[in-house]
């Protein structure tokens, strides 16, 4: 039983606020606010205590999702309706950003009273929503680049499509009634293979620990509810046990399915069955661990001189790109952290669309790259000018971090063969998109 649903910015602003029963605090944003700020950067636990009262929170796209209970509950039932809200915003807003939630304050108001009432919960299901929800939704209007995340343009699939634009995934869900199509709307699907990446490099460029996790999400706008058959690599192994025999190239640990995925031809055709609604799905769950199928996108290395006359260091950093050179990768950001006896930061960079910004309130150099393309390399040099240059100081440089984004590249080679779409009640042939997109989630490389 929930007391209390709010969203909140990254800022710690309060977007969307519900009390349900009140008795909880009505300043439960603010005391969760100053929960996140004493945690000082490190990631705050999804349940925590405050004045007698329990928060549950999950983090979505720099959005914090917030439920308060005083009741001794489930956790991982609440975190679980936090996803699953999280999820149906989505759908009804199309993307999760904070100017999304403030042009349909009004229609998320609506869908917060409908999903819960009176702190319990009435349905989770974005089909189940439709007739009660009455308004429309608000398009975020993106000027960004296509450059990002999912906004590089997806993938095609087939040849009688032609490429769409890369924010358009991003629509909120048809309202028209269930089985009926606005005029002008198309009947489309979008499936999403995204594998982020974690990895430790040493110094001498050995990889000390190498993990991918990936997903595969399935974003439904078709009327009806059709059979989807999608198939997978043929010749996928799951099992770490598994003997990987000739000419096989597809190896995953694990791998976990949605509830609502019918399995019964996955073993021999490697064909997976699923029934979706209206909204975003993540169907599959997999994981990569030890030695990758693929070579690491990026190799780093760094050669630090000390200029003891100058009380300063010299760093010169090599980045370089191992992707095939049919691909790049885009919005690449090198983090360096730097001694605390640091007053300056003189950087020298080669080749355009490259900066290097100095963050002296995080005692952090911060080399941002537009585009690097595969099968090439770029170099930057530091000048840290320090107030007390010690033998100890450059063991303070470093270690690295890098984040990025790589377009129709995935470490697993795991691949989507087809998608068929079969539907009894209605003809129509649906747009159908597939984009691979591989992602940093701690990709750190040790200087020393």
């Amino acid at each position: 039983m929930l007391a209390q649903l709010f969203i909140l910015s990254s800022r710690g602003d309060v977007l969307i606020f519900k009390d349900y029963r009140g008795d909880g605090p009505k300043d439960a944003g603010e005391l969760f606010v100053e929960k996140l700020k004493s945690s000082k950067g490190q990631d705050l636990p999804p349940v925590i205590e405050a004045n007698g009262i329990y928060m549950l929170h999950i983090k979505c796209d720099n959005l914090f999702f917030v439920c308060t209970t005083k009741s001794d509950v489930s956790p991982f039932t609440h975190l679980e309706l936090l996803a699953r809200f999280s999820n149906i915003v989505k759908d009804y807003c199309g993307i999760l950003t904070e100017e999304s939630i403030q042009l349909n304050f009004a229609l998320i108001n609506e869908l917060v009273d409908e999903i819960i009432d009176y702190g319990y919960v009435q349905t989770t299901s974005t089909k189940a929503l439709k007739p009660y929800v009455q308004g429309d939704p608000t398009q975020v209007r993106s000027d960004r680049p296509m450059l990002g995340i999912l906004g590089l343009g997806p993938g095609l699939f087939g040849s009688d499509m032609d490429v769409a634009p890369g924010a358009a995934a991003e629509k909120p869900i048809p309202m028209a009634p269930s089985g009926q199509l606005f005029r002008g709307a198309k009947n489309e699907i979008y499936l999403d293979v995204i594998e982020k990446l974690t990895v430790l490099i040493s110094a001498n460029g050995s990889v000390i620990r190498g993990e991918v996790n990936g997903c595969i999400n399935l974003k439904s706008f078709v009327i009806g509810n059709p059979e989807l058959q999608i198939g997978l690599s043929d010749d996928l192994v799951v099992g770490k046990t598994s003997q990987v025999g000739y000419g096989s190239s597809v190896r995953l640990d694990h791998a976990n399915f949605h509830p609502s995925v019918n399995l019964t031809e996955f073993d021999q055709k490697r064909t997976v069955i699923i029934h979706p609604s209206e909204g975003q799905v993540t169907f599959m769950k997999y994981g990569v661990s030890g030695e990758l199928p693929s070579a690491l996108p990026f190799q780093l290395s760094a050669t630090i001189e000390e200029v003891s006359d100058k009380q300063a260091l010299d760093i010169q950093f090599h980045l370089r790109c191992d992707l095939p050179k049919s691909r790049s990768a885009v919005n690449v950001a090198v983090s360096i952290p730097v001694p605390k006896a640091t007053t300056d930061v003189i950087p020298s960079i080669q080749g355009s669309g490259q900066s290097i910004e100095y963050k002296a309130s995080e005692r952090q150099a911060i080399w941002a790259i537009k585009k690097i393309a595969g099968g090439t390399d770029t170099t930057a040099r530091l000048r840290l000018t320090l107030s007390n240059l010690t033998t100890s100081s450059r063991l303070e440089v470093g270690p690295a971090n890098l984040d990025f984004e790589i377009k129709d590249f995935v470490c697993s080679h795991l691949q989507i063969k087809y998608l068929k779409v079969f539907d009894r009640h209605n003809s129509y042939v649906p747009y159908r998109w597939v984009r691979y997109v591989s992602l940093s989630d701690s990709y750190v490389v040790r200087l020393r």
